[in-house]
């Protein structure tokens, strides 16, 4: 796991989660320190030690960690296990997944370049000009950005069907800037929605709507495109 010098603090998710502002502000005191501690730990979002070890780690005192483990065991703010070996396992949920899902991403990555090497990743120029860029255009890799899709965000909706509107929104995204015209740039545009909550289906449903999952043909259609593109879905 590489070493990124900051992680991204859900503000809203502290302020708003009912089972930690039960918790006495000791216990709040102690989780953030293990978050930090979390996210450079060599498995990224979890903790193993003994509890004399963990509670050194963090400076606690004896009765404050032990309310600690109390108030984790019943609000399940985190995953919190002592095994038969008096071991404790602590965990926070979503830093733990994310970077899973960024490990396995990697992988899957890692492969579809193997895979995909000898091949190239653009196919030869079209004979004809675009109208748009007045040069020769590189024809768009369907197949290979909808496997890219698959790849890269492999949580999100699959595609099961390309039909030709899908297409041709995808065909157009690529023409409109040459910046797009390799399939370098839309691995980085499929890696950006991990910082989008809303796209990745992490933002609860309001008003009795359903969850809201982003797919690769939403992405692609032109007003939707836009809106990610200038970052009005990113977490702010």
């Amino acid at each position: 796991m590489g070493k990124n010098p900051a992680f991204q603090f859900y503000v809203k998710d502290w302020l708003s989660d009912p089972q930690l502002r039960m918790c006495s502000h000791s216990t709040k005191g102690i989780w953030i320190d293990l978050l930090c501690l979390m996210w450079e730990a060599p498995s990224r979002g979890e903790l193993e030690g003994t509890e004399h070890q963990i509670r050194k780690m963090v400076g606690a005192e004896n009765g404050d960690f032990q309310v600690f483990l109390q108030e984790a065991s019943a609000l399940r703010f985190c995953y919190a296990v002592t095994d038969h070996n008096k071991k404790i396992t602590l965990r926070n949920r979503r830093m733990y997944r994310e970077a899973k899902d960024q490990d396995n991403n990697r992988l899957r990555q890692q492969k579809y370049r193997d895979k995909h090497k000898s091949n190239g990743d653009v196919t030869p120029p079209s004979p004809s000009p675009s109208p748009l860029l007045g040069t020769n255009v590189p024809n768009c890799p369907q197949k290979n950005i909808v496997d890219l899709w698959h790849v890269t965000l492999p949580e999100l909706p699959k595609i099961k069907i390309w039909d030709e509107t899908r297409q041709s929104n995808l065909r157009a995204r690529w023409k409109e800037d040459e910046t797009r015209q390799n399939i370098e740039w839309w691995q980085r545009f499929f890696e950006y929605f991990r910082k989008c909550p809303f796209l990745m289906g992490e933002v609860p449903p309001t008003n009795g709507r359903k969850q809201f999952y982003a797919t690769l043909d939403w992405a692609v259609t032109r007003g939707n495109f836009i809106k990610i593109i200038e970052g009005r879905y990113e977490e702010k």
